[in-house]
Protein backbone atom coordinates (compact mmCIF):
# COMPACT_ATOMS: atom_id res chain seq x y z
CA UNK A 1 0.00 0.00 0.00
CA UNK A 2 1.16 3.77 -0.62
CA UNK A 3 2.19 6.03 1.77
CA UNK A 4 -1.00 7.56 3.72
CA UNK A 5 -1.47 11.08 1.77
CA UNK A 6 -3.62 12.33 4.47
CA UNK A 7 -3.13 11.35 8.61
CA UNK A 8 -4.57 12.05 11.72
CA UNK A 9 -3.57 11.55 14.69
CA UNK A 10 -4.58 12.45 18.47
CA UNK A 11 -7.34 13.94 17.89
CA UNK A 12 -9.45 15.43 20.37
CA UNK A 13 -12.25 17.58 20.37
CA UNK A 14 -14.97 18.31 23.02
CA UNK A 15 -17.97 20.84 22.66
CA UNK A 16 -18.41 22.03 26.09
CA UNK A 17 -18.41 19.62 28.96
CA UNK A 18 -19.01 16.33 25.56
CA UNK A 19 -16.37 15.22 24.49
CA UNK A 20 -16.80 14.24 20.89
CA UNK A 21 -13.25 12.66 19.96
CA UNK A 22 -10.69 10.98 22.06
CA UNK A 23 -7.03 10.14 20.51
CA UNK A 24 -9.02 9.38 17.05
CA UNK A 25 -7.17 8.71 14.38
CA UNK A 26 -7.50 7.78 10.72
CA UNK A 27 -4.51 7.33 7.53
CA UNK A 28 -5.82 7.54 3.88
CA UNK A 29 -4.15 6.55 1.02
CA UNK A 30 -4.16 7.20 -2.75
CA UNK A 31 -6.24 4.86 -4.80
CA UNK A 32 -8.22 3.52 -1.39
CA UNK A 33 -11.85 3.82 -0.25
CA UNK A 34 -11.94 4.27 3.30
CA UNK A 35 -14.56 3.33 5.23
CA UNK A 36 -15.18 5.15 8.68
CA UNK A 37 -17.72 3.22 10.72
CA UNK A 38 -19.42 3.63 13.91
CA UNK A 39 -22.66 4.46 15.38
CA UNK A 40 -24.75 7.81 16.08
CA UNK A 41 -22.40 10.07 18.05
CA UNK A 42 -19.37 8.18 18.24
CA UNK A 43 -17.46 10.76 16.33
CA UNK A 44 -17.60 10.20 12.37
CA UNK A 45 -18.72 13.79 11.21
CA UNK A 46 -16.67 15.37 13.85
CA UNK A 47 -13.57 13.94 12.47
CA UNK A 48 -14.50 14.36 8.78
CA UNK A 49 -15.59 18.03 9.99
CA UNK A 50 -11.67 18.66 10.95
CA UNK A 51 -10.11 16.97 7.97
CA UNK A 52 -12.17 19.38 5.69
CA UNK A 53 -11.47 22.38 8.15
CA UNK A 54 -14.90 23.31 8.90
CA UNK A 55 -14.09 22.13 12.81
CA UNK A 56 -10.90 23.11 15.06
CA UNK A 57 -9.20 19.98 17.17
CA UNK A 58 -8.40 20.85 20.74
CA UNK A 59 -5.13 18.85 20.09
CA UNK A 60 -3.69 16.09 17.59
CA UNK A 61 -2.38 16.60 14.59
CA UNK A 62 -2.94 16.30 11.04
CA UNK A 63 -0.24 15.30 8.18
CA UNK A 64 -0.76 16.17 4.43
CA UNK A 65 2.13 16.49 1.40
CA UNK A 66 4.88 15.69 4.59
CA UNK A 67 3.67 18.35 6.59
CA UNK A 68 2.07 18.70 9.95
CA UNK A 69 -0.78 20.79 10.95
CA UNK A 70 -2.56 21.39 14.30
CA UNK A 71 -5.65 22.52 11.87
CA UNK A 72 -6.54 23.20 8.57
CA UNK A 73 -9.15 25.82 7.67
CA UNK A 74 -11.41 25.55 4.72
CA UNK A 75 -9.28 27.38 2.61
CA UNK A 76 -6.10 25.62 3.36
CA UNK A 77 -8.51 22.19 2.69
CA UNK A 78 -9.73 23.11 -0.57
CA UNK A 79 -6.38 24.59 -1.95
CA UNK A 80 -4.85 20.93 -0.89
CA UNK A 81 -7.27 19.31 -2.55
CA UNK A 82 -9.50 18.00 0.23
CA UNK A 83 -13.87 18.26 -0.46
CA UNK A 84 -16.89 17.27 1.59
CA UNK A 85 -20.18 15.82 1.10
CA UNK A 86 -22.45 16.48 3.91
CA UNK A 87 -24.89 14.10 4.79
CA UNK A 88 -27.78 17.30 4.64
CA UNK A 89 -27.05 19.32 1.69
CA UNK A 90 -25.51 22.60 2.19
CA UNK A 91 -27.83 24.37 -0.29
CA UNK A 92 -29.10 27.77 -0.80
CA UNK A 93 -32.81 25.99 -2.25
CA UNK A 94 -33.56 29.71 -4.05
CA UNK A 95 -30.65 29.31 -6.67
CA UNK A 96 -30.04 26.69 -9.47
CA UNK A 97 -28.33 24.04 -9.18
CA UNK A 98 -24.97 25.19 -11.21
CA UNK A 99 -25.12 28.18 -8.75
CA UNK A 100 -24.87 25.58 -5.89
CA UNK A 101 -22.63 23.16 -7.53
CA UNK A 102 -20.22 26.48 -8.05
CA UNK A 103 -20.92 28.28 -4.78
CA UNK A 104 -18.04 30.55 -3.91
CA UNK A 105 -15.73 29.94 -6.93
CA UNK A 106 -18.24 30.91 -10.31
CA UNK A 107 -16.22 32.13 -12.83
CA UNK A 108 -16.24 35.92 -14.24
CA UNK A 109 -15.44 37.74 -17.12
CA UNK A 110 -14.44 41.65 -16.94
CA UNK A 111 -16.46 41.86 -13.93
CA UNK A 112 -19.61 39.68 -14.78
CA UNK A 113 -20.60 36.37 -13.97
CA UNK A 114 -19.82 34.11 -17.04
CA UNK A 115 -23.11 32.20 -16.71
CA UNK A 116 -22.14 29.90 -20.32
CA UNK A 117 -19.10 28.82 -18.47
CA UNK A 118 -20.93 27.96 -15.18
CA UNK A 119 -23.25 26.09 -16.64
CA UNK A 120 -21.24 24.16 -18.75
CA UNK A 121 -18.72 23.37 -15.78
CA UNK A 122 -22.27 22.18 -13.52
CA UNK A 123 -23.32 20.27 -16.55
CA UNK A 124 -19.96 18.33 -17.20
CA UNK A 125 -20.50 17.58 -13.13
CA UNK A 126 -23.99 16.33 -13.60
CA UNK A 127 -22.78 14.26 -16.35
CA UNK A 128 -20.70 12.57 -14.55
CA UNK A 129 -23.31 11.65 -12.16
CA UNK A 130 -25.69 10.50 -14.96
CA UNK A 131 -28.41 13.43 -13.36
CA UNK A 132 -30.65 14.61 -16.35
CA UNK A 133 -31.67 17.66 -15.28
CA UNK A 134 -31.23 21.49 -16.16
CA UNK A 135 -28.75 23.22 -14.20
CA UNK A 136 -31.01 26.25 -14.58
CA UNK A 137 -33.51 24.50 -12.20
CA UNK A 138 -34.14 26.06 -8.69
CA UNK A 139 -32.73 23.49 -6.24
CA UNK A 140 -35.74 24.41 -4.06
CA UNK A 141 -37.87 22.31 -6.73
CA UNK A 142 -35.76 19.09 -6.17
CA UNK A 143 -36.36 16.11 -4.17
CA UNK A 144 -34.47 15.07 -1.48
CA UNK A 145 -32.78 12.36 -3.12
CA UNK A 146 -31.70 14.98 -5.86
CA UNK A 147 -30.76 17.58 -3.64
CA UNK A 148 -28.20 14.86 -2.53
CA UNK A 149 -26.78 14.04 -5.54
CA UNK A 150 -26.32 17.99 -6.88
CA UNK A 151 -24.34 18.28 -2.84
CA UNK A 152 -22.44 15.47 -4.25
CA UNK A 153 -21.71 17.69 -7.29
CA UNK A 154 -20.18 20.24 -5.37
CA UNK A 155 -17.50 18.11 -3.95
CA UNK A 156 -16.56 16.79 -7.18
CA UNK A 157 -16.70 20.03 -9.24
CA UNK A 158 -12.69 20.88 -7.77
CA UNK A 159 -11.61 17.39 -9.06
CA UNK A 160 -10.31 17.16 -5.55
CA UNK A 161 -7.48 14.68 -4.28
CA UNK A 162 -9.14 13.97 -1.31
CA UNK A 163 -12.89 13.76 -0.78
CA UNK A 164 -14.81 12.72 2.17
CA UNK A 165 -18.08 11.35 2.52
CA UNK A 166 -20.19 12.18 5.15
CA UNK A 167 -23.48 9.61 4.76
CA UNK A 168 -23.99 10.66 1.11
CA UNK A 169 -25.90 8.24 0.22
CA UNK A 170 -28.55 8.48 3.13
CA UNK A 171 -31.21 10.20 0.83
CA UNK A 172 -30.10 8.14 -2.45
CA UNK A 173 -32.17 4.91 -4.03
CA UNK A 174 -30.57 1.66 -5.49
CA UNK A 175 -30.17 3.08 -8.64
CA UNK A 176 -28.71 6.50 -7.56
CA UNK A 177 -26.72 4.75 -5.15
CA UNK A 178 -25.45 2.44 -7.96
CA UNK A 179 -24.10 5.32 -10.31
CA UNK A 180 -22.18 7.16 -7.06
CA UNK A 181 -20.42 3.84 -6.32
CA UNK A 182 -19.59 3.50 -9.99
CA UNK A 183 -17.75 6.95 -9.60
CA UNK A 184 -16.04 6.25 -6.48
CA UNK A 185 -14.56 3.50 -8.25
CA UNK A 186 -13.49 5.33 -11.32
CA UNK A 187 -12.07 8.46 -8.64
CA UNK A 188 -10.29 5.59 -6.35
CA UNK A 189 -8.55 4.17 -10.12
CA UNK A 190 -7.68 7.64 -10.72
CA UNK A 191 -5.81 7.82 -7.23
CA UNK A 192 -8.16 9.36 -5.33
CA UNK A 193 -8.30 8.63 -1.35
CA UNK A 194 -11.88 9.04 -0.24
CA UNK A 195 -13.38 8.48 3.30
CA UNK A 196 -16.72 7.42 2.80
CA UNK A 197 -19.08 7.28 6.37
CA UNK A 198 -22.03 5.02 5.65
CA UNK A 199 -24.47 2.72 8.17
CA UNK A 200 -25.45 0.75 5.33
CA UNK A 201 -23.29 -2.65 5.60
CA UNK A 202 -23.56 -3.80 2.55
CA UNK A 203 -22.69 -0.68 0.99
CA UNK A 204 -19.44 -0.96 3.16
CA UNK A 205 -18.53 -4.64 2.33
CA UNK A 206 -18.75 -3.87 -1.61
CA UNK A 207 -16.89 -0.56 -2.06
CA UNK A 208 -14.62 -0.19 1.00
CA UNK A 209 -10.88 -1.11 0.81
CA UNK A 210 -10.24 -0.42 4.53
CA UNK A 211 -12.46 0.34 7.38
CA UNK A 212 -12.01 2.27 10.74
CA UNK A 213 -14.41 1.86 13.31
CA UNK A 214 -15.16 4.77 16.06
CA UNK A 215 -16.73 4.73 19.24
CA UNK A 216 -17.51 6.80 21.44
CA UNK A 217 -15.34 8.83 20.09
CA UNK A 218 -12.65 6.45 20.64
CA UNK A 219 -10.48 4.50 17.81
CA UNK A 220 -11.51 0.91 18.15
CA UNK A 221 -9.61 -0.08 15.22
CA UNK A 222 -8.80 -0.11 11.15
CA UNK A 223 -9.04 -3.71 9.55
CA UNK A 224 -8.84 -4.71 5.69
CA UNK A 225 -12.63 -5.16 4.25
CA UNK A 226 -11.11 -8.70 2.97
CA UNK A 227 -10.35 -9.72 6.61
CA UNK A 228 -14.04 -9.39 8.36
CA UNK A 229 -17.31 -9.34 8.14
CA UNK A 230 -20.47 -7.30 8.52
CA UNK A 231 -20.76 -9.11 11.90
CA UNK A 232 -17.24 -8.55 12.94
CA UNK A 233 -17.56 -4.30 11.94
CA UNK A 234 -20.53 -4.65 13.62
CA UNK A 235 -19.15 -6.28 16.82
CA UNK A 236 -16.36 -3.58 16.67
CA UNK A 237 -18.76 -0.74 16.44
CA UNK A 238 -21.61 -1.63 19.50
CA UNK A 239 -19.07 -3.60 21.51
CA UNK A 240 -21.79 -6.85 21.08
CA UNK A 241 -22.48 -9.22 18.75
CA UNK A 242 -25.96 -8.59 17.41
CA UNK A 243 -28.48 -11.45 17.15
CA UNK A 244 -31.29 -11.46 15.05
CA UNK A 245 -30.78 -8.32 13.81
CA UNK A 246 -33.87 -7.47 11.89
CA UNK A 247 -36.18 -9.09 14.20
CA UNK A 248 -38.93 -9.89 11.95
CA UNK A 249 -42.29 -11.22 13.59
CA UNK A 250 -43.94 -14.23 12.85
CA UNK A 251 -46.60 -13.82 10.10
CA UNK A 252 -49.62 -14.01 11.39
CA UNK A 253 -51.65 -11.90 9.47
CA UNK A 254 -55.28 -11.15 10.78
CA UNK A 255 -57.92 -8.68 9.71
CA UNK A 256 -57.64 -6.11 6.95
CA UNK A 257 -56.69 -2.53 8.93
CA UNK A 258 -55.54 -0.74 6.30
CA UNK A 259 -57.06 -1.27 2.59
CA UNK A 260 -56.85 0.97 -0.35
CA UNK A 261 -58.68 0.72 -3.16
CA UNK A 262 -58.03 2.28 -6.55
CA UNK A 263 -56.53 5.13 -4.83
CA UNK A 264 -54.95 7.78 -7.36
CA UNK A 265 -54.04 11.38 -6.50
CA UNK A 266 -51.39 12.83 -9.41
CA UNK A 267 -48.63 10.46 -10.29
CA UNK A 268 -50.39 7.93 -8.22
CA UNK A 269 -52.88 5.82 -10.16
CA UNK A 270 -55.25 3.00 -8.77
CA UNK A 271 -53.48 2.11 -6.27
CA UNK A 272 -55.34 -0.75 -4.22
CA UNK A 273 -53.20 -2.81 -1.46
CA UNK A 274 -53.69 -4.08 2.11
CA UNK A 275 -52.06 -4.26 5.29
CA UNK A 276 -53.54 -6.73 7.91
CA UNK A 277 -53.33 -6.66 11.53
CA UNK A 278 -50.08 -8.49 12.83
CA UNK A 279 -48.57 -7.94 9.39
CA UNK A 280 -45.05 -5.49 7.94
CA UNK A 281 -46.31 -4.67 4.40
CA UNK A 282 -43.10 -2.73 2.14
CA UNK A 283 -42.93 -0.75 -0.62
CA UNK A 284 -40.41 -0.77 -2.68
CA UNK A 285 -39.49 1.40 -5.91
CA UNK A 286 -36.82 3.75 -7.10
CA UNK A 287 -37.17 7.27 -6.88
CA UNK A 288 -40.39 9.24 -8.33
CA UNK A 289 -41.97 5.67 -8.14
CA UNK A 290 -44.71 7.18 -5.77
CA UNK A 291 -43.35 5.47 -2.59
CA UNK A 292 -43.60 8.95 -0.21
CA UNK A 293 -46.36 9.79 -2.29
CA UNK A 294 -49.14 7.21 -1.51
CA UNK A 295 -47.81 7.50 2.52
CA UNK A 296 -48.57 11.32 2.11
CA UNK A 297 -51.88 10.00 0.42
CA UNK A 298 -52.57 7.65 2.71
CA UNK A 299 -52.03 9.96 5.68
CA UNK A 300 -54.09 13.01 4.41
CA UNK A 301 -50.95 15.61 3.55
CA UNK A 302 -51.84 15.67 -0.12
CA UNK A 303 -55.69 14.25 -0.14
CA UNK A 304 -56.44 11.14 -3.00
CA UNK A 305 -58.74 12.44 -5.65
CA UNK A 306 -60.29 9.22 -6.14
CA UNK A 307 -60.74 5.84 -4.53
CA UNK A 308 -61.41 4.93 -1.24
CA UNK A 309 -59.29 4.42 1.93
CA UNK A 310 -60.58 2.28 4.87
CA UNK A 311 -59.21 1.53 8.23
CA UNK A 312 -60.95 -1.48 10.08
CA UNK A 313 -63.57 -1.95 7.96
CA UNK A 314 -64.36 1.75 7.69
CA UNK A 315 -64.28 3.98 5.20
CA UNK A 316 -61.93 7.58 5.91
CA UNK A 317 -60.46 9.29 3.09
CA UNK A 318 -58.49 11.55 5.69
CA UNK A 319 -57.69 15.31 4.49
CA UNK A 320 -55.53 15.85 7.01
CA UNK A 321 -52.65 14.50 9.41
CA UNK A 322 -55.47 15.29 12.71
CA UNK A 323 -58.34 13.52 10.34
CA UNK A 324 -56.10 10.53 9.89
CA UNK A 325 -55.08 10.00 13.67
CA UNK A 326 -58.68 10.28 14.67
CA UNK A 327 -58.47 7.21 12.11
CA UNK A 328 -56.01 5.44 13.58
CA UNK A 329 -53.28 6.14 11.16
CA UNK A 330 -49.92 7.08 12.29
CA UNK A 331 -47.05 8.12 9.96
CA UNK A 332 -43.32 8.73 10.38
CA UNK A 333 -42.19 11.19 7.05
CA UNK A 334 -39.23 10.63 5.87
CA UNK A 335 -37.64 13.84 6.56
CA UNK A 336 -37.61 13.92 10.58
CA UNK A 337 -35.96 17.62 10.79
CA UNK A 338 -38.01 19.43 8.34
CA UNK A 339 -41.36 17.18 8.73
CA UNK A 340 -40.88 15.50 12.19
CA UNK A 341 -39.57 17.32 14.55
CA UNK A 342 -39.27 20.80 16.23
CA UNK A 343 -35.84 20.93 16.78
CA UNK A 344 -35.73 23.95 19.49
CA UNK A 345 -38.83 22.30 21.39
CA UNK A 346 -38.28 19.68 24.26
CA UNK A 347 -37.92 15.72 23.64
CA UNK A 348 -41.79 15.14 25.43
CA UNK A 349 -43.31 18.38 23.88
CA UNK A 350 -42.41 16.50 20.25
CA UNK A 351 -43.75 13.44 21.33
CA UNK A 352 -46.85 14.88 22.12
CA UNK A 353 -47.61 16.45 18.84
CA UNK A 354 -49.50 14.13 17.29
CA UNK A 355 -51.44 13.29 20.38
CA UNK A 356 -52.59 16.76 20.50
CA UNK A 357 -55.09 15.84 17.07
CA UNK A 358 -56.73 13.47 19.62
CA UNK A 359 -57.85 16.00 21.73
CA UNK A 360 -60.53 18.96 21.45
CA UNK A 361 -59.78 22.79 20.72
CA UNK A 362 -60.21 23.87 24.20
CA UNK A 363 -58.38 20.56 25.74
CA UNK A 364 -55.39 22.20 28.22
CA UNK A 365 -52.06 20.62 26.87
CA UNK A 366 -49.62 21.04 29.75
CA UNK A 367 -46.57 19.35 30.75
CA UNK A 368 -48.36 16.60 32.55
CA UNK A 369 -49.53 15.94 28.77
CA UNK A 370 -46.40 15.77 27.28
CA UNK A 371 -44.86 13.52 30.02
CA UNK A 372 -47.62 11.19 29.75
CA UNK A 373 -47.75 11.14 25.92
CA UNK A 374 -43.67 10.42 25.48
CA UNK A 375 -44.03 7.83 28.51
CA UNK A 376 -46.68 5.67 26.49
CA UNK A 377 -44.79 6.32 22.83
CA UNK A 378 -41.44 5.99 23.91
CA UNK A 379 -42.17 2.49 25.42
CA UNK A 380 -39.35 -0.13 24.32
CA UNK A 381 -37.69 2.47 21.73
CA UNK A 382 -34.87 3.21 24.13
CA UNK A 383 -34.16 6.90 23.44
CA UNK A 384 -30.88 7.79 25.15
CA UNK A 385 -31.24 11.42 26.38
CA UNK A 386 -30.37 12.94 29.51
CA UNK A 387 -33.75 14.32 30.47
CA UNK A 388 -37.01 14.59 28.13
CA UNK A 389 -37.13 18.36 28.73
CA UNK A 390 -33.84 18.19 26.82
CA UNK A 391 -34.09 20.14 23.29
CA UNK A 392 -34.62 17.25 20.38
CA UNK A 393 -31.88 19.08 18.54
CA UNK A 394 -29.03 17.58 21.02
CA UNK A 395 -29.80 14.11 20.02
CA UNK A 396 -28.18 12.28 17.90
CA UNK A 397 -29.75 11.08 14.50
CA UNK A 398 -30.99 7.74 15.51
CA UNK A 399 -32.17 9.29 18.81
CA UNK A 400 -34.49 11.89 16.91
CA UNK A 401 -36.07 9.32 14.92
CA UNK A 402 -36.86 7.04 17.64
CA UNK A 403 -38.66 10.41 19.06
CA UNK A 404 -40.73 10.89 15.63
CA UNK A 405 -41.89 7.10 16.37
CA UNK A 406 -42.51 7.74 19.77
CA UNK A 407 -44.75 10.56 18.54
CA UNK A 408 -47.02 8.51 16.65
CA UNK A 409 -46.76 5.34 18.91
CA UNK A 410 -48.10 8.07 21.87
CA UNK A 411 -51.58 7.93 19.45
CA UNK A 412 -51.95 4.56 19.57
CA UNK A 413 -52.47 3.80 15.92
CA UNK A 414 -53.83 0.92 14.67
CA UNK A 415 -51.61 1.32 11.39
CA UNK A 416 -48.48 3.18 11.12
CA UNK A 417 -46.89 4.47 8.89
CA UNK A 418 -42.67 4.72 8.28
CA UNK A 419 -41.09 6.51 5.37
CA UNK A 420 -37.93 5.40 5.29
CA UNK A 421 -37.58 4.55 8.91
CA UNK A 422 -33.50 4.20 9.45
CA UNK A 423 -32.60 6.24 6.77
CA UNK A 424 -29.33 7.91 8.38
CA UNK A 425 -28.97 6.26 11.65
CA UNK A 426 -26.65 3.72 13.00
CA UNK A 427 -26.60 0.05 13.33
CA UNK A 428 -27.66 -0.62 17.15
CA UNK A 429 -30.38 2.43 16.38
CA UNK A 430 -31.83 0.26 13.67
CA UNK A 431 -31.63 -2.94 16.00
CA UNK A 432 -33.62 -0.95 18.64
CA UNK A 433 -36.13 0.11 15.36
CA UNK A 434 -36.59 -3.33 14.14
CA UNK A 435 -36.91 -4.85 17.28
CA UNK A 436 -40.01 -2.27 18.03
CA UNK A 437 -41.82 -2.86 15.08
CA UNK A 438 -41.54 -6.71 15.90
CA UNK A 439 -42.68 -6.40 19.32
CA UNK A 440 -45.90 -4.12 17.75
CA UNK A 441 -46.57 -5.70 15.13
CA UNK A 442 -46.85 -9.10 17.49
CA UNK A 443 -49.20 -7.18 19.42
CA UNK A 444 -51.32 -7.00 16.16
CA UNK A 445 -50.52 -3.49 14.84
CA UNK A 446 -50.17 -3.46 11.16
CA UNK A 447 -47.30 -1.41 9.34
CA UNK A 448 -46.73 -0.13 5.81
CA UNK A 449 -42.79 0.64 5.34
CA UNK A 450 -41.36 2.68 2.72
CA UNK A 451 -37.64 2.36 1.88
CA UNK A 452 -34.96 2.54 -0.76
CA UNK A 453 -32.83 -0.30 1.39
CA UNK A 454 -34.00 -3.61 -0.01
CA UNK A 455 -32.39 -5.41 2.43
CA UNK A 456 -33.99 -3.94 5.06
CA UNK A 457 -37.66 -4.55 3.31
CA UNK A 458 -36.29 -8.69 2.91
CA UNK A 459 -35.27 -8.41 6.42
CA UNK A 460 -38.65 -6.95 8.51
CA UNK A 461 -41.51 -7.39 5.81
CA UNK A 462 -43.88 -10.43 4.99
CA UNK A 463 -44.72 -9.12 1.75
CA UNK A 464 -43.21 -6.13 -0.39
CA UNK A 465 -45.04 -4.07 -3.36
CA UNK A 466 -43.49 -2.82 -6.02
CA UNK A 467 -44.22 0.77 -7.18
CA UNK A 468 -43.11 1.80 -11.24
CA UNK A 469 -44.31 5.07 -12.32
CA UNK A 470 -47.21 5.95 -9.62
CA UNK A 471 -48.79 1.95 -10.01
CA UNK A 472 -48.11 -1.28 -7.75
CA UNK A 473 -46.79 -3.65 -10.91
CA UNK A 474 -45.51 -6.67 -8.47
CA UNK A 475 -46.10 -7.81 -4.93
CA UNK A 476 -43.42 -10.64 -3.21
CA UNK A 477 -43.98 -13.05 -0.26
CA UNK A 478 -41.12 -12.93 2.09
CA UNK A 479 -39.81 -16.11 1.14
CA UNK A 480 -40.08 -15.96 -2.33
CA UNK A 481 -38.77 -12.05 -2.35
CA UNK A 482 -35.13 -11.43 -3.90
CA UNK A 483 -33.33 -8.56 -4.70
CA UNK A 484 -32.97 -9.05 -7.84
CA UNK A 485 -36.35 -9.62 -8.49
CA UNK A 486 -37.77 -6.63 -6.54
CA UNK A 487 -35.19 -4.48 -8.44
CA UNK A 488 -36.77 -5.83 -12.06
CA UNK A 489 -39.88 -4.64 -11.85
CA UNK A 490 -38.53 -1.20 -10.18
CA UNK A 491 -36.83 -0.65 -12.98
CA UNK A 492 -39.28 -0.76 -15.24
CA UNK A 493 -37.69 -4.41 -16.84
CA UNK A 494 -40.98 -5.68 -16.76
CA UNK A 495 -41.95 -3.62 -19.64
CA UNK A 496 -39.32 -5.20 -22.16
CA UNK A 497 -39.91 -9.09 -21.51
CA UNK A 498 -42.20 -11.68 -19.46
CA UNK A 499 -40.92 -12.10 -16.18
CA UNK A 500 -39.74 -14.91 -14.36
CA UNK A 501 -40.47 -13.67 -11.01
CA UNK A 502 -42.63 -12.12 -8.85
CA UNK A 503 -46.90 -12.39 -8.97
CA UNK A 504 -48.36 -9.41 -12.02
CA UNK A 505 -50.53 -6.95 -10.42
CA UNK A 506 -50.37 -4.55 -13.54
Amino acid sequence: MSAAVLQATGIHKAFGGAVALHDARLSLHAGEIHAVMGENGSGKSTLLAILSGAQRPDSGSIGFDGKSFGALDPVEARAAGIAIVHQEPQLAPTLTIAENILMGRLPATGGFLNWRRINARAQAVLNMLDIDVDVRTKVAELSIGRRQMIEIAKGLVDEPRILLLDEATSSLDEADAAILFRLLRSLRAKGVAIAFVSHRMTEVMQLADRATVLRDGHFIGTTPIAETDERGLVAMMVGRDLKSYWHRAPARPGRALLELRDVSRGYLRDVTLTVRAGEVVGLAGLVGSGRSALMRTVTGVKAAKSGAILVDGKRVDPRSPAHAHRAGIGYVPEDRKAEGLVMGWSIQRNAALSRMNLRGPMAFLGGSFDRQAFADGSKGLKIKATDPGQRVSELSGGNQQKVVIARELATRPKVLLLDEPTRGIDVGAKEDIYAQISKLVGEGMGMLIASSELQELLGVCHRICVLYQGRIVAEFDAEEATEEGIAYWAAGAHELETPSQGTVVA
